[in-house]
């Protein structure tokens, strides 16, 4: 509960938008859910929210839908909100928080469905595009769409949701909407049912463990995708042995790479590995792809 007694409630209640997520708003008093983004999210994200209302005693609630916080807010310490005004609220934010997840589902349809257009009129990838060339790896399951690299991402059961656009400077985009939680790119035509699978962070690093060790191989695409990406896997395969092949962010406080893998690997009671960096003050190898094409390297 976030509440201040003096003052123009108009701004009393803006500070306490911002002193909870961190957002300078305007706030409008009518009783309505009203989105913003968050300042710490991407770019138009519209994952927070607020609701206020003047009429009686000034009331309403803050909310953040990326990290599940919510709190009510009240002009008035000496009053607690009533049953009325209380469901009043709530309905407004569960009628929000459905139409946001209609909104979602509709998304991820719109990119599915361009996802599976695009695949389809590509044409095979070849080795000799700029950042294959600059990651020394082969055109190992992509397509290429002029001088786009084509990268699937599916889901465990094999449907393609999302595609991730590589472009020749080594720019990556997915598809607006698309799904990625949970997603990944697979080395092969599905996932093994024994045996050991690899999991990667990014592509370069899972198409690096692939062409080296001959192993199948999935890419998260992110470090926060991997915990999903295990627990998929886990559930479709149990019997397949996991490992994780972490990305070594050495130079990063408190090394997110290895973090987040650890945790992933843990969930699903799998292995996990990481490369071991040349050590150079100057050196920036944090993944298997980077090491790979290290000179300085250990062997």
């Amino acid at each position: 509960m976030t509440y201040c007694t003096q003052g123009d409630p108009l701004q009393l209640f803006a500070d306490a938008v911002y002193q909870n997520t961190g957002a300078v708003v305007d706030p409008i008093p009518d009783g309505k859910l009203h989105r913003f983004n968050d300042p710490e999210g991407k770019r138009n994200n519209l994952a927070c929210w607020y609701v206020l209302h003047l009429d009686g005693h000034p009331a309403g609630a803050i909310g953040n839908w990326r990290t599940g916080y919510q709190c009510t807010w009240r002009q008035d310490s000496r009053r607690q909100l009533d049953p009325a005004e209380r469901a009043r609220v709530e309905g407004i934010v569960q009628a929000a928080r459905a139409q946001r997840e209609r909104e979602r589902i509709e998304a991820h349809r719109k990119a599915a469905e361009r996802a599976c257009a695009l695949w389809r009129d590509a044409r095979p990838a070849t080795s000799d595009h700029p950042y294959l060339v600059s990651k020394q790896i082969p055109a190992l399951c992509l397509r290429q769409c002029g001088d786009v690299l084509l990268v699937p991402l599916r889901t465990v059961a094999g449907e393609l949701v999302n595609i991730q656009r590589i472009h020749p400077d080594g720019s990556k985009r997915f598809l607006k909407g698309g799904r990625i939680t949970g997603t990944c790119a697979l080395f092969g035509r599905e996932l093994p049912e024994v045996g050991e699978l690899y999991l990667a962070e990014g592509w370069a690093t899972a198409a690096t463990i692939a062409n080296t060790l001959r192993q199948p191989v999935v890419a998260a695409m992110n470090a926060g995708n991997l915990k999903a990406v295990a627990l998929a896997v886990r559930e479709a395969r149990p019997g397949v042995a996991l490992v994780v092949a972490a990305d070594n962010d050495h130079r990063t406080p408190g090394n997110p790479g290895i973090t987040k893998a650890a945790e992933a690997a843990r969930l699903v009671q799998g292995a996990m590995t990481w490369p071991t960096t040349c050590r150079e003050p100057d050196c920036s190898c944090t993944d298997y792809n980077d090491t790979a094409n290290c000179g300085r390297a250990p062997q």
